[in-house]
């Protein structure tokens, strides 16, 4: 996309954006009596080894896999030792757009209602379309653009939330107001987002705010009044590339980004290496992020109780330098706290996860526990009920889904 400056660069930063796109690991289970269940599927054929997962209110697992023309979904009722038969998202073919930065996704509400968010290539490249279904996926929607200017701005790392009502909120990187600022370099997009209800549709698309760093997807939750809180990496002046929150308060109003890491990385490139956000029934936001900044380099976490106008100090270093640790996912459950990210040892990829039973003030041990060679997708963590599980799929295995126990 943009033409990496030569700043600071090393060995271990060249061979972090060679290697970073065709990462992933699978899942793991910690705990003195935790227990390892890996299911593998082989029978599936997703488009670059990527799979979308989320747990319906009634314990049953939803997949989505892209083909090249296609969006299939599928549910299994048994933790995915098996799965139902495929349902077709968007009956008109299309030229399906995805990679580990930009994947699609599928959320379901409490009232069950499975929503879907794609890419597909038609006037621009990676066209975000919406889709819903109330049958338990043998009918959906006809797929819907979600930006108003999908013709002439390109749209991307899209995000999907859910709230308790069924009010979904889409968030993405939008061009429509040029990609360059003189006082910040090349490399930078605007926040937008809209909403879509069973009584009102989708609104207007509303920029939240510039600045966005084009390539690192914009990480989103929702914080325990149901309102959407937004982790982003933002271009700041001097092309500091650090992170920042950013919430939608009582009122309907975004508030100001603020800055809540301080990494002073200063870098005119594409990191394509967003971070990861998960709030806790008590408002704390846990965070997790990769940078190559003046302070620190490689991934860490910290947590902040008030939007990030005060964050945990110092960070937490995640994962060995030597094995280009990346892609953190964090996931919050009451006081336990979950970690898990890849490393790549220059054949394989490996999956790490730790966790902490209160709040992210002490920590377990780091374990290592699945490998895999070839490409593969991000790590998911996902919850069901009062449990964890990780998510890991991959072009050779299919989709791997483990519980997390930690007694």
């Amino acid at each position: 996309m943009f033409k990496c400056s030569k700043k600071k660069t090393s060995l271990q930063f060249i061979w972090f954006f060679i290697l970073a796109p065709l990462l992933l690991t699978a899942c793991q289970s910690t705990g003195k009596t935790a227990s390892l269940k890996p299911y593998h599927d082989h029978g599936i054929a997703a488009f670059k080894g990527i799979i979308a997962t989320d747990f319906a209110p009634d314990g049953t697992l939803w997949r989505l896999f892209p083909t090249d023309k296609n969006i299939f979904v599928e549910y299994s009722t048994d933790l995915g030792r098996s799965f139902s038969r495929s349902f077709k998202v968007n009956s008109k073919k299309q030229k399906i757009n995805i990679w580990a930065e930009n994947p699609p996704i599928i959320k379901i509400s409490r009232s069950g209602r499975i929503h879907v968010l794609y890419y597909a290539d038609e006037d621009q490249r990676a066209t975000t379309y919406f889709s819903y279904s109330d049958d338990q996926g043998r009918t959906f929607s006809t797929p819907i653009l979600v930006s108003d200017e999908a013709a002439t701005a390109m749209h991307y790392m899209d995000q999907m939330l859910v709230d308790s009502t069924g009010k979904v909120y889409f968030f993405w990187h939008d061009t429509r107001h040029g990609r360059h600022d003189p006082k910040l370099g090349s490399g930078v997009v605007s926040l937008y987002y809209t909403t879509f209800d069973s009584v009102n549709g989708r609104l207007e698309n509303q920029k939240i705010t510039g600045g966005i760093c084009s390539c690192c997807r914009t990480a989103t939750a929702l914080a325990p009044n149901d309102k959407p809180v937004i982790l982003a990496r933002m271009v700041l002046e001097k092309g500091i590339r650090d992170h920042a929150l950013i919430r939608l308060l009582d009122n309907n109003q975004w508030s100001k980004p603020i800055q809540a890491i301080t990494d002073d990385w200063r870098v005119d490139a594409c990191p394509e290496h967003g971070p990861a956000i998960s709030i806790d029934d008590q408002g704390r936001s846990h965070l997790v992020w990769f940078t190559l900044g003046e302070q620190r380099q490689g991934i860490f976490y910290a947590h902040t109780d008030d939007y990030g106008h005060h964050v945990s100090h110092p960070p937490l270093a995640l994962g060995d330098p030597s094995q280009l640790p990346g892609h953190p996912a964090v996931l919050a459950i009451g006081n336990r706290v979950y970690l898990a990210w890849q490393e790549f040892d220059g054949e394989q990829t490996h999956l790490v996860v730790q966790h902490s039973h209160d709040r992210g003030a002490s920590w377990s041990h780091r374990k290592q526990v699945l490998s895999a060679p070839g490409r593969t997708a991000h790590p998911q963590l996902i919850q069901q009920n009062d449990n964890a599980y990780l998510i890991w799929s991959s072009e050779g295995k299919g989709l791997q889904l483990l519980a997390i126990n930690n007694d």
